[in-house]
C-alpha cells in the first residue's frame, strides 16, 4: 500500500510539472488540458469497473487528495480548494456509478 501511495505521488507530482512548464508553452487558443483532473476522474472509473464489489470509497480518495495538493501547489488558489473539488467529484462520481450504472454480469 505504501508502495501504490508513493508511486501516486510521483505520477501527480510529474503530471503537475509538465503541466505547468511544460505544456503551459505549447497551449492552443488559451486552452490547456488539466491532466490532473483528467487522470483522477479516469482512476475513479477504472476502479470502478474493475471492482464493483468493493463498496468503499478509499482507493479513489487517495488520487484525489494526492492530485489535489499537486494541483494546489501549482496554483495561485487558496490551499485545499482543489482537494475539496476533487473529494466532491469523486465522491458524486462514486454515488452516480454504484446507483445508475449497471456493468454486465461478465465485469461485475
Amino acid at each position: 500500500m505504501i508502495k501504490k501511495f508513493f508511486v501516486l505521488l510521483l505520477f501527480f507530482y510529474i503530471l503537475a510539472v509538465l503541466q505547468t512548464s511544460f505544456l503551459a508553452q505549447f497551449n492552443l487558443f488559451k486552452w490547456l488540458p488539466n491532466l490532473i483532473l483528467i487522470f483522477v476522474l479516469l482512476f475513479t472509473f477504472v476502479c470502478f469497473w474493475k471492482s464493483k464489489k468493493r463498496q468503499g470509497i478509499y482507493y479513489e480518495l487517495v488520487p484525489a487528495f494526492v492530485g489535489g495538493f499537486f494541483w494546489d501547489i501549482f496554483s495561485t488558489d487558496f490551499l485545499g480548494f482543489h482537494i475539496l473539488i476533487l473529494f466532491i467529484l469523486v465522491i458524486f462520481m462514486k454515488f452516480v456509478f454504484k446507483n445508475y450504472i449497471q456493468l454486465p454480469a461478465a465485469y461485475g
